[in-house]
């Protein structure tokens, strides 16, 4: 996913407890945690073979799942003073664990043994920057905005609704015409050199 979807993915997770306990900065911390694992993206910069074989390796194995979880929870504890370490570390793990779970998801898997073993999990079910996904991650912050009451409903809702889209999506065939479209072939139509979209 991208990492606004993340962070929205980890807000919707945050909002069934660490909100009532730890407030906005506990949301914080949880969201930071769940779009940790995508630091490994940075490997860009060295050049596009570590690219390709650091991303969704680096951040996203056991390993700095746990650590990104323990910093962040650390973070929280003594820079934003919240208490309940464990609790927070708990939730964190939760965000960081869903991030590399719906990445998992896509044709481009996750190692989550990384660096003892290359295996790869990988579903292939989603394509990247899949509209129909963004939607349901927009229309789930825009109402959380908006409902600042219902925010439990709110995140149960619309990680219901992601998954089942992830379901319906398993059931279904690929998709043709203007559901590919939608699903993220929008992406191969594209003119080549499109600025962003060529750097994916």
């Amino acid at each position: 996913m991208t990492l606004p979807e993340h962070a929205i993915c980890s807000l919707m997770i945050a909002e069934f407890g660490v909100r009532q306990r730890l407030g906005l900065r506990g949301v914080s911390i949880v969201v930071a945690a769940g779009i940790a694992p995508d630091f490994d993206t940075a490997s860009k910069l060295f050049g596009d073979e570590y690219f390709w074989k650091l991303h969704h390796a680096l951040g996203h194995s056991v390993l700095s799942v746990v650590a990104i979880s323990a910093i962040a929870a650390a973070i929280g504890a003594v820079v934003l003073r919240l208490r309940h370490f464990p609790f927070l570390f708990v939730w964190c793990m939760a965000a960081a664990v869903a991030h590399c779970l719906t990445d998992s998801l896509y044709r481009w898997g996750i190692q989550p043994f990384w660096p003892l073993d290359a295996y790869e999990v990988c579903f292939e079910l989603l394509e990247y920057l899949d509209l129909i996904v963004l939607v349901i991650w927009l229309g789930g912050a825009a109402w959380l905005f908006r409902s600042p009451t219902k925010r439990l409903r709110v995140a149960r809702v619309t990680l219901c609704a992601f998954a089942a889209y992830v379901a319906v999506r398993a059931a279904l065939p690929k998709p043709t015409g203007l559901f590919h479209l939608l699903t993220g072939g929008w992406i191969y139509a594209a003119p080549l050199g499109t600025p962003v979209l060529d750097w994916w």
